[in-house]
């Protein structure tokens, strides 16, 4: 029985400023040996660095190619980075079977990701999705973690309330069997040039690739009747009493599925500077204005 597909390499053949070189590993699935063979796909550039290390984890419907201005920032200033394209996504193995989503397969491939690769002095850099699971690994084993910064992203519908857009958004995606990537990062970033667009939609040749994008989704914490509720709420109480993992969360202007009243709330339970960064020209894909931010970002990452 086929359990997953691999977009082809040559539906990436014409993506531009993207031409980093692409690593796979594989066996991080615990649920089943049958994934033994399923391959997450990253990149891991200046891995020599001894200025500590920064992991890129994207949203939903994105892959690591969302980081492609804030990259070559890091890279500049000496970081060791790592991008990781979530199951499903970008140039990572594509799920076919429903049971494969959920949201601890998810998180328990990013905590083994960590572990297989010794990574150590790390920053995690979330977006959205990547943020509601992102969040939940520091508490595993604090000491590996030296901070977070986080754009627009919930933890979970508990003390930050999920606004009207975002359950909408849920609500659309998991009755879509054919998400158009293409027109909807169009629609959302209209910076966005035709190829940049063609590029989010490179990793999915035709629906029977799509299954992520429509069931990643339904497995959002929204109650304590969803799986994955309880280890949000445990991330939650740890990051309240955090004093030791800095967390700069990013917020936009302009987005209508993570508010920034969200971003400022949920400020108030995790970050340890309590302050919002705000990007005025932004809306939901925030990275995607990483050029005008990302110098900023990275020197007082840096600073501390």
């Amino acid at each position: 029985m086929q359990l997953f597909k691999r977009t082809p390499e040559e539906a990436f053949q014409n993506i531009e400023s993207f031409d980093y070189k692409t690593h796979y590993i594989a066996n991080l699935v615990n649920t089943s040996s049958e994934y033994k063979d399923f391959r997450i796909a990253y990149i891991d550039e200046n891995n020599q660095s001894k200025n500590g290390t920064l992991l890129f984890i994207h949203g939903h419907p994105t892959w690591s190619y969302l980081w492609r201005h804030l990259i070559p920032i890091a890279l500049k200033q000496d970081y060791r980075v790592l991008a990781i394209d979530l199951p499903g996504f970008g140039k990572s193995d594509k799920p076919i079977r429903e049971d494969f989503f959920t949201f601890k397969n998810f998180r328990d491939i990013l905590l083994n990701f960590i572990d297989q690769m010794d990574l150590k002095n790390l920053t995690l850099v979330l977006h959205e999705w990547g943020g509601t699971l992102g969040l939940t690994l520091p508490m595993e084993d604090p000491e590996k973690y030296l901070g977070v910064i986080c754009f627009n992203s919930y933890i979970n519908n508990n003390l930050v309330k999920l606004d009207s857009n975002y359950l909408n958004w849920i609500e659309t995606n998991i009755t879509n069997d054919d998400l158009n990537v293409r027109a909807l990062m169009a629609r959302t970033n209209r910076i966005l040039k035709l190829s940049e667009c063609n590029a989010y939609e490179a990793p999915f040749p035709d629906k029977s690739y799509k299954l992520a994008l429509k069931k990643l989704p339904s497995i959002f914490p929204v109650s304590k009747e969803t799986k994955g509720y309880e280890i949000s709420l445990k991330a939650e109480e740890w990051w309240k009493q955090n004093i030791t993992t800095k967390c700069m969360l990013i917020g936009s202007a302009k987005d209508p599925i993570v508010p920034l009243e969200k971003m400022k709330i949920l400020s108030q339970i995790i970050a340890t500077d309590e302050v919002t960064h705000v990007i005025n020209n932004a809306g939901h894909f925030v990275p995607e204005w990483g050029m005008e931010f990302g110098e900023e970002l990275f020197r007082q990452l840096k600073d501390g």
